[in-house]
């Protein structure tokens, strides 16, 4: 009788038990079919046999712009694919040079530079490029939408909605993503997401690329949402279209490490990716990866690596963000971090750009000009988890506990994104306060 009483109770213990565990979102079962090499060596072989082609045509006419603007387009390609920022420098040069030739009055050239501009965080050149477009009598449709692009980018919110109000078709693909970017500039994750799916059902039976960008982009939303089901199977929709899509492997990545816990999975799929493209961002995952099982040698080495790669002057100011963070917090160099923050404001003042400067002057120990440029610039004018943090800590430090308690209430909420490394500063500060 003891011994069958015994027997229910840790039957019952073990169901309680297996209950409190966290059901694993990932299956690599699903996956694995795309962590071979075969789906980007034959892209890239297809990309680089045009990129041949278009060589040899310009090689005939090397006056031809047309020439050089589809060899642009190939190298843009190949960037995309394998990372290599010389392609990307290779195909902006390519389009710059098309563009001079017809001493910029071909708007056409000119979208594709101001496009390739922001990808290069080169906000400025972006406007220009979208104000040359104007004056060349481009598509008005066309620059408007440009328009509010590099405006939102320099932190000119004003002059981005009104771009945003001259867009007459509210129904529109191009129209609707924007309007996400707006409301989840302005907090309004849930309403973001309610407009990406209107934006997702447009495209989803048309062109593969559009509908791969915006499921992609729908992922990431619903991970900064916590619904992290939804963004994993949205991740593994975009790879049966486009097993080459990395960006969702580098998604699924992040679920398996932490949500599945299972940072091993995780770094099997980071060193994958790395194995067949060069995306410095993935060595900071894997520092923070090792950085939470304790690795802090290893982590500190990845972040050098890191730190190495995108400081070269090929990468312009892609990064800074990611170098303030760790100048700041890895390597010990605060006055190195305040140097190109106040570089970075002078890139694009966004509440962002103005966080990283503010969390610089507190890491330099100027806590009273850390506070006045958060509460003038930061504060209610950013949802930025990462800022929002920052804020927190920088109230507390200056008195404003009320205000910090409350923003580090809502930092808890977006755990998934800040990683475990910053949710245990925010869960010790909460404790402190």
């Amino acid at each position: 009788m003891y011994l069958h009483k015994f027997y229910i109770l840790f039957l019952i213990s073990i169901a309680f038990f297996s209950c409190k565990q966290k059901r694993s979102i990932t299956n690599a079962d699903t996956y694995n079919q795309y962590l071979q090499a075969g789906y980007i060596q034959k892209d890239v072989k297809a990309i680089k046999t045009e990129i041949e082609f278009w060589s040899k045509r310009l090689a005939t006419d090397t006056g031809s712009y047309i020439n050089k603007m589809e060899l642009a387009t190939y190298y843009l390609k190949l960037f995309k694919l394998n990372g290599n920022i010389e392609n990307m420098i290779t195909g902006d040069s390519l389009l710059k040079s098309s563009s001079a030739k017809v001493n910029n009055t071909i708007p056409e050239i000119l979208y594709s530079l101001a496009q390739t501009s922001i990808g290069q965080h080169q906000f400025n050149n972006a406007a220009l490029y979208t104000a040359q477009a104007v004056k060349a009598k481009g598509d008005a449709y066309t620059t408007t939408l440009l328009q509010f692009d590099a405006s939102m980018e320099l932190g000119n919110y004003k002059e981005a909605y009104n771009a945003l109000k001259k867009i007459t078709d509210a129904g529109s693909f191009d129209y609707l993503i924007r309007k996400v970017k707006w409301e989840d500039h302005n907090g309004n994750l849930n309403k973001a997401i309610e407009t990406m799916e209107i934006a997702f059902e447009k495209v989803k039976n048309k062109k593969t690329s559009l509908y791969c960008w915006a499921l992609s982009n729908l992922g990431d939303m619903y991970g900064h949402a916590g619904r992290l089901t939804d963004a994993y199977n949205a991740y593994i929709a975009v790879l049966r279209k486009e097993p080459t899509n990395l960006y969702c492997l580098k998604g699924i990545a992040r679920i398996a490490w932490l949500h599945d816990n299972n940072p091993a999975e995780a770094r099997r799929i980071l060193n994958f990716i790395l194995s067949q493209t060069n995306m410095p961002d993935l060595k900071l995952m894997l520092a923070e990866i090792n950085s939470s099982e304790g690795n802090n040698k290893t982590a500190l080495e990845l972040s050098k690596s890191f730190v190495n790669v995108v400081s070269s002057s090929s990468y312009g100011a892609m990064y800074n963000k990611y170098l303030i963070e760790i100048y700041n917090e890895d390597l010990k160099q605060p006055v190195k971090a305040l140097e190109l923050a106040q570089h970075e404001i002078c890139n694009r003042a966004t509440p962002e750009t103005y966080d990283l400067l503010a969390w610089s002057y507190f890491m330099n120990g100027n806590i009273e000009k850390a506070y006045a440029t958060t509460r003038d610039f930061v504060h209610n004018k950013t949802s930025e988890p990462g800022a929002m943090m920052h804020t927190a800590f920088i109230y507390a430090a200056s008195g404003n506990k009320k205000d910090a308690k409350k923003l580090l209430a809502n930092c808890k909420e977006s755990s998934f994104e800040l990683g475990p490394e910053a949710t245990k500063k925010i869960d010790n500060a909460i404790a402190e306060l």
